[in-house]
């Protein structure tokens, strides 16, 4: 999974793509999954590529009733490739009903979640 993300390059930016576990703002609307970054951070949006829609889905539930099937806080750890171009290390989403969800670990999707499994 990767990110193509626009951001002012500076001593700051750079110190903060070294840090694991940034928080960011997840979108996830059909085909396109965006990552931002939001105040205090500097200001960034990338969109995210290589995903599968389907693999979200069994790690993070799915919203419904909105424009968005996912839109929640996260936490992402990045690794450059070259330009605005970066590789997600790490990425979890806060689920406001089952909390921390880990999308991407170590650069390879994390477990499937097991959420509101019936009781036998």
């Amino acid at each position: 999974m990767n990110v193509e993300l626009i951001i002012i390059k500076n001593l700051l930016t750079e110190t903060l793509f070294a840090q694991r576990g940034i928080p960011c703002l997840c979108r996830i609307r059909g085909p396109e999954f965006e990552i931002a970054f939001v105040d205090p951070l500097p200001a960034a949006n990338g969109k995210v590529s290589d995903w599968d829609h389907r693999k979200i889905d069994e790690r993070a539930p799915a919203g419904v009733g909105g424009k968005y099937t996912h839109y929640c806080f996260g936490t992402i750890s990045l690794a450059p490739l070259g330009d605005d171009k970066y590789q997600v290390v790490d990425l979890a989403f806060f689920n406001r009903s089952v909390g921390w969800c880990p999308i991407v670990i170590d650069g390879e999707y994390g477990p499937i979640g097991s959420f509101w499994d019936e009781e036998e």
